[in-house]
Protein backbone atom coordinates (compact mmCIF):
# COMPACT_ATOMS: atom_id res chain seq x y z
CA UNK A 1 0.00 0.00 0.00
CA UNK A 2 1.15 3.49 -0.74
CA UNK A 3 1.41 4.64 2.82
CA UNK A 4 3.75 1.78 3.58
CA UNK A 5 6.06 3.16 0.94
CA UNK A 6 5.85 6.71 2.16
CA UNK A 7 6.78 5.56 5.62
CA UNK A 8 9.51 3.33 4.24
CA UNK A 9 11.22 6.35 2.74
CA UNK A 10 12.50 7.12 6.23
CA UNK A 11 14.24 3.78 6.75
CA UNK A 12 17.49 5.50 7.57
CA UNK A 13 16.06 8.72 8.87
CA UNK A 14 15.49 8.05 12.54
CA UNK A 15 15.65 11.10 14.74
CA UNK A 16 18.97 11.36 16.54
CA UNK A 17 20.08 14.28 18.67
CA UNK A 18 23.53 12.72 18.99
CA UNK A 19 25.22 13.04 15.61
CA UNK A 20 24.30 14.08 12.11
CA UNK A 21 21.78 11.93 10.28
CA UNK A 22 21.47 8.68 12.19
CA UNK A 23 25.15 8.34 13.14
CA UNK A 24 26.23 7.34 16.66
CA UNK A 25 29.61 7.40 18.36
CA UNK A 26 28.61 6.41 21.89
CA UNK A 27 30.62 3.23 22.24
CA UNK A 28 33.22 4.42 24.72
CA UNK A 29 32.30 5.67 28.18
CA UNK A 30 35.87 6.92 28.61
CA UNK A 31 35.60 8.90 25.38
CA UNK A 32 32.14 10.21 26.28
CA UNK A 33 33.64 12.29 29.08
CA UNK A 34 35.77 14.29 26.62
CA UNK A 35 33.17 14.45 23.79
CA UNK A 36 35.24 11.78 21.98
CA UNK A 37 38.16 14.14 21.38
CA UNK A 38 41.29 12.10 20.71
CA UNK A 39 39.24 9.02 19.81
CA UNK A 40 41.52 6.15 18.84
CA UNK A 41 44.82 7.67 20.05
CA UNK A 42 44.31 8.19 23.78
CA UNK A 43 45.56 4.74 24.82
CA UNK A 44 43.38 4.66 27.95
CA UNK A 45 40.65 2.26 26.78
CA UNK A 46 40.04 -0.41 24.13
CA UNK A 47 37.56 1.45 21.91
CA UNK A 48 40.31 2.19 19.38
CA UNK A 49 39.09 -1.04 17.78
CA UNK A 50 36.04 0.96 16.62
CA UNK A 51 37.56 4.41 16.01
CA UNK A 52 41.07 3.61 14.74
CA UNK A 53 42.37 0.01 15.00
CA UNK A 54 45.98 1.20 14.79
CA UNK A 55 45.41 2.84 18.17
CA UNK A 56 45.48 -0.59 19.81
CA UNK A 57 49.28 -0.29 19.75
CA UNK A 58 49.04 2.65 22.19
CA UNK A 59 47.41 0.54 24.93
CA UNK A 60 50.05 -1.01 27.19
CA UNK A 61 48.24 -4.20 28.29
CA UNK A 62 45.75 -6.76 27.04
CA UNK A 63 42.29 -6.46 28.49
CA UNK A 64 38.52 -6.46 28.34
CA UNK A 65 36.09 -3.55 28.34
CA UNK A 66 32.33 -3.38 28.61
CA UNK A 67 29.96 -0.49 29.03
CA UNK A 68 26.40 0.71 28.81
CA UNK A 69 25.35 4.13 27.54
CA UNK A 70 21.83 5.39 28.16
CA UNK A 71 20.42 8.08 25.87
CA UNK A 72 17.43 10.26 26.71
CA UNK A 73 16.24 12.30 23.69
CA UNK A 74 13.38 14.76 24.22
CA UNK A 75 11.66 16.79 21.54
CA UNK A 76 8.70 19.12 21.14
CA UNK A 77 7.00 19.93 17.86
CA UNK A 78 4.18 22.25 16.95
CA UNK A 79 2.69 23.07 13.58
CA UNK A 80 0.11 21.81 11.12
CA UNK A 81 -0.43 19.19 8.43
CA UNK A 82 -2.87 18.41 5.67
CA UNK A 83 -3.00 14.64 5.06
CA UNK A 84 -3.65 14.56 1.36
CA UNK A 85 -1.93 13.98 -1.95
CA UNK A 86 -0.11 17.10 -3.05
CA UNK A 87 0.73 20.27 -1.18
CA UNK A 88 -1.10 22.67 1.06
CA UNK A 89 -4.67 23.43 0.02
CA UNK A 90 -4.84 20.50 -2.42
CA UNK A 91 -6.44 18.02 -0.04
CA UNK A 92 -9.97 17.37 1.12
CA UNK A 93 -9.45 15.87 4.58
CA UNK A 94 -8.86 19.18 6.32
CA UNK A 95 -5.88 20.73 8.08
CA UNK A 96 -4.80 19.48 11.50
CA UNK A 97 -2.67 21.49 13.89
CA UNK A 98 -1.36 21.12 17.39
CA UNK A 99 1.63 20.51 19.63
CA UNK A 100 3.11 17.25 20.80
CA UNK A 101 6.29 15.70 22.11
CA UNK A 102 8.54 12.72 21.43
CA UNK A 103 10.77 11.06 24.00
CA UNK A 104 13.09 8.13 23.43
CA UNK A 105 15.12 6.38 26.12
CA UNK A 106 17.55 3.72 24.93
CA UNK A 107 20.38 1.72 26.49
CA UNK A 108 23.24 0.73 24.17
CA UNK A 109 25.85 -1.79 25.34
CA UNK A 110 29.37 -2.12 23.97
CA UNK A 111 32.10 -4.70 24.39
CA UNK A 112 35.79 -4.75 23.41
CA UNK A 113 38.60 -7.23 23.93
CA UNK A 114 42.27 -6.82 23.03
CA UNK A 115 45.22 -9.20 23.19
CA UNK A 116 48.86 -8.20 22.79
CA UNK A 117 50.53 -10.94 20.78
CA UNK A 118 53.94 -9.30 21.16
CA UNK A 119 55.52 -5.84 21.28
CA UNK A 120 54.39 -5.09 17.72
CA UNK A 121 51.13 -6.96 17.13
CA UNK A 122 47.70 -6.63 18.76
CA UNK A 123 44.45 -8.47 18.07
CA UNK A 124 41.02 -7.09 18.96
CA UNK A 125 37.28 -7.70 18.88
CA UNK A 126 34.54 -5.09 19.15
CA UNK A 127 30.75 -5.19 19.45
CA UNK A 128 28.99 -1.81 19.31
CA UNK A 129 26.24 0.30 17.69
CA UNK A 130 27.58 2.85 15.13
CA UNK A 131 24.19 3.92 13.71
CA UNK A 132 20.68 4.03 15.10
CA UNK A 133 18.20 5.56 17.52
CA UNK A 134 14.52 6.23 16.98
CA UNK A 135 11.59 8.65 16.92
CA UNK A 136 8.28 7.97 18.67
CA UNK A 137 5.18 10.19 18.44
CA UNK A 138 1.73 9.65 19.86
CA UNK A 139 -0.50 7.75 17.45
CA UNK A 140 -3.00 10.62 17.19
CA UNK A 141 -0.58 13.53 16.81
CA UNK A 142 -1.33 16.09 14.09
CA UNK A 143 1.29 14.71 11.69
CA UNK A 144 0.56 11.00 12.15
CA UNK A 145 0.39 10.48 8.39
CA UNK A 146 4.04 11.53 8.22
CA UNK A 147 5.12 8.90 10.76
CA UNK A 148 4.43 7.61 14.26
CA UNK A 149 7.30 5.32 15.23
CA UNK A 150 10.59 5.13 13.32
CA UNK A 151 13.42 2.92 14.48
CA UNK A 152 16.69 1.59 13.10
CA UNK A 153 19.48 -0.31 14.80
CA UNK A 154 22.85 -1.08 13.23
CA UNK A 155 25.19 -3.40 15.16
CA UNK A 156 28.87 -3.86 14.28
CA UNK A 157 31.02 -6.87 15.10
CA UNK A 158 34.63 -5.94 14.37
CA UNK A 159 37.61 -8.32 14.50
CA UNK A 160 40.78 -6.26 14.06
CA UNK A 161 44.56 -6.27 14.07
CA UNK A 162 47.26 -3.64 14.52
CA UNK A 163 50.95 -3.81 13.70
CA UNK A 164 53.72 -1.45 14.79
CA UNK A 165 55.74 -0.77 11.63
CA UNK A 166 58.18 1.51 13.46
CA UNK A 167 58.43 2.52 17.08
CA UNK A 168 56.53 5.69 16.12
CA UNK A 169 54.16 4.37 13.39
CA UNK A 170 51.41 1.75 13.57
CA UNK A 171 48.78 0.56 11.13
CA UNK A 172 45.52 -1.27 11.79
CA UNK A 173 42.70 -3.02 9.97
CA UNK A 174 39.26 -4.15 11.07
CA UNK A 175 36.44 -6.02 9.31
CA UNK A 176 32.95 -4.64 9.97
CA UNK A 177 30.29 -7.34 10.03
CA UNK A 178 27.18 -5.16 10.17
CA UNK A 179 23.60 -6.09 10.99
CA UNK A 180 20.84 -3.55 10.25
CA UNK A 181 17.17 -3.67 11.23
CA UNK A 182 14.32 -1.17 10.75
CA UNK A 183 10.77 -0.81 12.11
CA UNK A 184 8.27 1.86 11.02
CA UNK A 185 4.64 2.63 11.82
CA UNK A 186 2.27 5.36 10.68
CA UNK A 187 -1.29 6.41 9.90
CA UNK A 188 -3.18 6.36 6.60
CA UNK A 189 -5.10 9.52 5.53
CA UNK A 190 -8.74 9.06 6.48
CA UNK A 191 -8.20 6.04 8.72
CA UNK A 192 -6.02 2.99 9.11
CA UNK A 193 -2.38 2.23 9.83
CA UNK A 194 0.77 0.61 8.52
CA UNK A 195 3.43 -1.40 10.33
CA UNK A 196 6.65 -2.10 8.48
CA UNK A 197 8.53 -4.71 10.49
CA UNK A 198 11.35 -7.23 10.43
CA UNK A 199 13.25 -5.33 7.73
CA UNK A 200 16.84 -6.48 8.16
CA UNK A 201 20.08 -7.39 6.41
CA UNK A 202 23.76 -8.22 7.05
CA UNK A 203 26.54 -6.37 5.22
CA UNK A 204 30.34 -6.28 5.29
CA UNK A 205 32.76 -3.35 5.33
CA UNK A 206 36.14 -2.46 6.80
CA UNK A 207 38.05 0.06 8.89
CA UNK A 208 41.71 0.96 8.55
CA UNK A 209 43.89 3.38 10.46
CA UNK A 210 47.34 4.83 11.07
CA UNK A 211 48.88 6.31 14.21
CA UNK A 212 52.01 8.43 14.48
CA UNK A 213 53.80 9.16 17.74
CA UNK A 214 56.57 11.69 17.03
CA UNK A 215 57.41 12.07 20.74
CA UNK A 216 56.52 10.19 23.90
CA UNK A 217 53.93 12.88 24.73
CA UNK A 218 52.26 13.41 21.34
CA UNK A 219 50.23 11.12 19.07
CA UNK A 220 48.18 11.54 15.91
CA UNK A 221 45.70 9.23 14.22
CA UNK A 222 43.97 8.96 10.86
CA UNK A 223 41.27 6.36 10.16
CA UNK A 224 38.71 5.46 7.51
CA UNK A 225 35.46 3.49 7.86
CA UNK A 226 34.05 2.17 4.59
CA UNK A 227 30.45 2.32 3.49
CA UNK A 228 28.28 -0.78 3.92
CA UNK A 229 25.38 -1.48 1.58
CA UNK A 230 22.26 -3.22 2.90
CA UNK A 231 19.23 -4.59 1.11
CA UNK A 232 16.65 -4.48 3.89
CA UNK A 233 13.91 -7.04 3.37
CA UNK A 234 10.83 -7.14 5.55
CA UNK A 235 7.05 -7.09 5.69
CA UNK A 236 4.40 -4.42 5.87
CA UNK A 237 1.06 -4.92 7.61
CA UNK A 238 -1.51 -2.54 6.11
CA UNK A 239 -4.98 -1.88 7.45
CA UNK A 240 -6.86 0.85 5.58
CA UNK A 241 -10.45 1.68 6.52
CA UNK A 242 -13.05 2.05 3.75
CA UNK A 243 -13.16 5.78 4.47
CA UNK A 244 -9.45 6.25 3.93
CA UNK A 245 -7.91 7.40 0.66
CA UNK A 246 -6.22 4.03 0.13
CA UNK A 247 -8.98 1.84 1.57
CA UNK A 248 -11.78 2.74 -0.82
CA UNK A 249 -12.02 3.27 -4.55
CA UNK A 250 -8.53 4.76 -4.77
CA UNK A 251 -7.05 1.38 -3.81
CA UNK A 252 -8.74 -0.54 -6.62
CA UNK A 253 -6.28 -1.67 -9.29
CA UNK A 254 -3.22 -0.37 -7.46
CA UNK A 255 -0.41 -1.96 -5.47
CA UNK A 256 -1.47 -0.23 -2.27
CA UNK A 257 -3.73 -2.91 -0.78
CA UNK A 258 -4.61 -4.12 2.69
CA UNK A 259 -2.84 -7.15 4.11
CA UNK A 260 0.77 -8.17 4.55
CA UNK A 261 3.25 -7.59 1.73
CA UNK A 262 7.01 -8.09 1.36
CA UNK A 263 9.02 -4.88 0.87
CA UNK A 264 12.68 -4.09 0.39
CA UNK A 265 14.99 -1.09 0.05
CA UNK A 266 18.67 -0.67 -0.71
CA UNK A 267 20.43 1.57 1.82
CA UNK A 268 24.05 2.43 2.59
CA UNK A 269 25.72 3.44 5.83
CA UNK A 270 28.25 6.17 4.93
CA UNK A 271 32.03 6.42 4.80
CA UNK A 272 33.70 8.21 7.71
CA UNK A 273 37.17 9.75 8.07
CA UNK A 274 38.56 10.65 11.51
CA UNK A 275 41.65 12.68 12.34
CA UNK A 276 42.48 12.79 16.05
CA UNK A 277 45.35 14.01 18.21
CA UNK A 278 46.45 14.02 21.85
CA UNK A 279 49.27 15.69 23.75
CA UNK A 280 50.40 15.25 27.35
CA UNK A 281 51.21 18.71 28.64
CA UNK A 282 52.65 17.31 31.86
CA UNK A 283 51.97 14.52 34.34
CA UNK A 284 48.59 16.03 35.19
CA UNK A 285 47.05 17.37 31.98
CA UNK A 286 46.37 15.88 28.53
CA UNK A 287 44.74 17.82 25.69
CA UNK A 288 42.96 16.10 22.79
CA UNK A 289 41.06 16.90 19.60
CA UNK A 290 39.05 15.30 16.82
CA UNK A 291 37.86 16.17 13.31
CA UNK A 292 35.37 13.77 11.72
CA UNK A 293 34.01 13.86 8.16
CA UNK A 294 31.00 11.75 7.13
CA UNK A 295 29.94 11.27 3.52
CA UNK A 296 26.17 11.69 3.81
CA UNK A 297 26.06 13.27 0.34
CA UNK A 298 25.69 9.82 -1.24
CA UNK A 299 22.19 9.62 0.28
CA UNK A 300 20.50 11.39 -2.64
CA UNK A 301 17.48 9.19 -3.26
CA UNK A 302 15.79 6.23 -1.62
CA UNK A 303 13.74 3.81 -3.73
CA UNK A 304 11.24 1.42 -2.14
CA UNK A 305 10.00 -1.77 -3.80
CA UNK A 306 7.19 -4.21 -3.05
CA UNK A 307 7.19 -7.85 -4.08
CA UNK A 308 5.69 -8.36 -7.55
CA UNK A 309 4.81 -4.65 -7.82
CA UNK A 310 8.13 -3.07 -8.77
CA UNK A 311 9.08 0.45 -7.78
CA UNK A 312 6.53 1.83 -5.36
CA UNK A 313 8.05 5.14 -4.40
CA UNK A 314 11.15 7.27 -4.78
CA UNK A 315 12.19 10.16 -2.56
CA UNK A 316 14.83 12.82 -3.14
CA UNK A 317 16.69 13.05 0.19
CA UNK A 318 19.52 15.40 -0.85
CA UNK A 319 21.62 14.97 2.32
CA UNK A 320 24.97 16.73 2.65
CA UNK A 321 28.37 15.76 4.04
CA UNK A 322 28.91 16.60 7.71
CA UNK A 323 31.78 17.65 9.98
CA UNK A 324 32.39 17.25 13.69
CA UNK A 325 35.04 19.26 15.57
CA UNK A 326 35.83 18.46 19.20
CA UNK A 327 38.27 19.42 21.97
CA UNK A 328 38.88 17.62 25.25
CA UNK A 329 41.05 17.63 28.36
CA UNK A 330 42.02 15.01 30.95
CA UNK A 331 43.18 15.98 34.47
CA UNK A 332 44.91 13.30 36.55
CA UNK A 333 43.89 14.33 40.05
CA UNK A 334 45.87 11.53 41.68
CA UNK A 335 47.22 8.07 40.86
CA UNK A 336 43.77 6.48 40.90
CA UNK A 337 41.42 9.28 39.80
CA UNK A 338 41.16 11.13 36.48
CA UNK A 339 38.63 13.79 35.45
CA UNK A 340 37.65 14.64 31.85
CA UNK A 341 36.01 17.56 30.06
CA UNK A 342 35.08 18.14 26.43
CA UNK A 343 32.99 19.96 23.87
CA UNK A 344 32.16 19.37 20.20
CA UNK A 345 30.30 21.03 17.34
CA UNK A 346 28.51 18.82 14.82
CA UNK A 347 26.97 20.00 11.55
CA UNK A 348 23.71 18.66 10.11
CA UNK A 349 23.14 16.31 7.17
CA UNK A 350 19.82 17.98 6.35
CA UNK A 351 20.50 21.57 5.32
CA UNK A 352 17.10 22.85 4.16
CA UNK A 353 13.59 22.71 5.72
CA UNK A 354 12.07 21.14 2.60
CA UNK A 355 14.23 18.03 3.14
CA UNK A 356 13.73 17.97 6.91
CA UNK A 357 10.67 15.84 7.62
CA UNK A 358 8.85 14.68 10.73
CA UNK A 359 10.98 11.57 10.81
CA UNK A 360 14.34 13.36 10.66
CA UNK A 361 14.31 16.93 12.03
CA UNK A 362 18.12 16.88 11.88
CA UNK A 363 19.95 20.06 12.87
CA UNK A 364 23.43 21.15 13.99
CA UNK A 365 24.32 20.52 17.63
CA UNK A 366 26.81 21.33 20.40
CA UNK A 367 28.17 18.83 22.95
CA UNK A 368 29.08 19.58 26.58
CA UNK A 369 30.70 16.59 28.29
CA UNK A 370 32.40 15.51 31.49
CA UNK A 371 33.57 12.24 32.97
CA UNK A 372 35.84 10.45 35.43
CA UNK A 373 37.79 7.21 35.86
CA UNK A 374 38.85 5.39 39.00
CA UNK A 375 41.54 2.71 38.80
CA UNK A 376 42.48 0.07 41.38
CA UNK A 377 44.96 -2.70 40.62
CA UNK A 378 43.88 -4.08 37.20
CA UNK A 379 40.37 -2.60 37.29
CA UNK A 380 39.06 0.70 35.99
CA UNK A 381 35.56 2.15 36.41
CA UNK A 382 34.50 4.89 33.95
CA UNK A 383 31.66 7.41 34.20
CA UNK A 384 30.61 9.81 31.44
CA UNK A 385 27.91 12.39 30.77
CA UNK A 386 27.04 14.64 27.85
CA UNK A 387 24.31 17.18 27.26
CA UNK A 388 23.58 18.00 23.63
CA UNK A 389 22.13 21.34 22.60
CA UNK A 390 20.32 21.05 19.26
CA UNK A 391 19.60 24.14 17.18
CA UNK A 392 15.92 24.88 16.55
CA UNK A 393 14.65 23.21 13.39
CA UNK A 394 11.83 23.63 10.91
CA UNK A 395 10.52 20.74 8.82
CA UNK A 396 8.32 21.35 5.79
CA UNK A 397 7.81 17.68 4.95
CA UNK A 398 6.83 18.44 1.36
CA UNK A 399 9.31 15.84 0.15
CA UNK A 400 7.77 12.72 1.75
CA UNK A 401 4.68 12.47 -0.49
CA UNK A 402 2.20 12.33 2.41
CA UNK A 403 0.84 15.85 1.90
CA UNK A 404 1.60 19.19 3.51
CA UNK A 405 3.49 19.29 6.82
CA UNK A 406 5.08 22.18 8.65
CA UNK A 407 6.61 21.62 12.07
CA UNK A 408 8.89 23.57 14.39
CA UNK A 409 11.18 21.47 16.59
CA UNK A 410 13.08 21.89 19.81
CA UNK A 411 15.23 18.89 20.71
CA UNK A 412 17.75 18.15 23.45
CA UNK A 413 19.46 15.06 24.72
CA UNK A 414 21.28 13.70 27.76
CA UNK A 415 23.70 10.78 27.60
CA UNK A 416 24.89 8.79 30.61
CA UNK A 417 27.60 6.13 30.53
CA UNK A 418 29.00 3.50 32.89
CA UNK A 419 31.99 1.37 31.88
CA UNK A 420 34.32 -1.25 33.32
CA UNK A 421 37.81 -2.26 32.19
CA UNK A 422 40.03 -5.13 33.25
CA UNK A 423 43.67 -5.26 32.20
CA UNK A 424 45.94 -8.29 32.35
Amino acid sequence: MRKALLLSLALLATTSAHAAGYQLQEYSVTGLGRAFAGAGVMGDDYSAIAFNPAGMSLVEKSGLQMGVIATDVRGKVWGESEPAIGGRGQGFLGTKSGKTGSRIFRVMPNFFAQYKVNDRTDLGLGLYVPFGLANDYKNDWFGAEHGQYSGITVVNFTPSVSYKILDSVSMGLGINLQYAEAHLTGAIPGGGSTNMRDANDVGVGYTWGLTYKPTKDTRFGLSYRSKVTHKLEGKNDGSASRSSIFGGAFAVGTAFLNGTHKVHAKITTPETVIFSAAHDLNEKWTLSGIVRWTRWSQFKRLNIYQENKGLLSSTNENWKNTWLFGLGADYKYCKNLTFRFGTAWDTAAVKAPEYRTARIPDQRRIWASLGASYTKNNWQVDLGYSHIFVHKAQAYGANDGAGYFHGKYRIQSDIFGLGLQYKF
